[in-house]
């Protein structure tokens, strides 16, 4: 179980960053690509949501055309995995739990019903990204997760079925490193 005070800081934390993470992600994924980042000003979180999802699968399907997938898939890894670092650097994170804790709540504000177990099982039962990816666009983002991932919970995530190919949830498992505690 999650400790208090991390418990305390995820009920608050969202409302009070939603559009300023929202902002933060869409930024750090510009990026990535090697774009400017389209005009966020005066757009409700619902706006930015839609329009970080078609930013993000034309950048993606581009990238895969061009057959610059593998340099990209890394710039978003490595951002990625730079965020996470910094999102457990503010957290009081102690265990896989707390760890576990934080990443769906990070998921909450991405509109990604995202529960994650201590022992590492993954369930992603609704995603808002999955009606507007391909599954290639969908393998193509999940550089993303797996950065994050690696960068919060210090372990490495795997995906064994996703939504946009079909599957009735996502599944995936996070395999922790040796020594963390539980």
């Amino acid at each position: 179980m999650a400790n208090l005070t991390l418990k305390m800081l995820l009920a608050i934390l969202p409302f009070a960053r939603r559009r300023k993470g929202l902002a933060d992600l869409y930024r750090l994924t510009a990026e990535a690509f090697g774009r400017e980042i389209p005009a966020l000003r005066g757009q409700s979180r619902s706006e930015m949501l839609l329009g970080y999802a078609r930013f993000t699968r034309g950048e993606a399907e581009r990238s895969l055309a061009r057959g610059t997938e593998t340099a990209v898939r890394k710039e978003l890894y490595d951002r990625s995995l730079r965020l996470g670092k910094d999102i457990r650097s503010q957290l009081p994170i102690r265990s896989r739990a707390d760890a576990a804790a934080a990443l769906h709540s990070l998921y909450r504000l991405l509109a990604i019903d995202k529960a994650v177990d201590a022992r590492g099982g993954v369930t992603v039962k609704r995603c808002f990204f999955a009606p507007y990816y391909t599954p290639e666009v969908c393998r193509f983002m999940s550089a993303m997760d797996e950065g994050i991932v690696a960068g919060l919970c210090e372990g490495r995530l795997a995906f064994s079925q996703r939504l946009t190919e079909g599957a009735e949830r996502c599944i995936a498992r996070i395999e922790w490193p040796e020594g963390r505690n539980e």
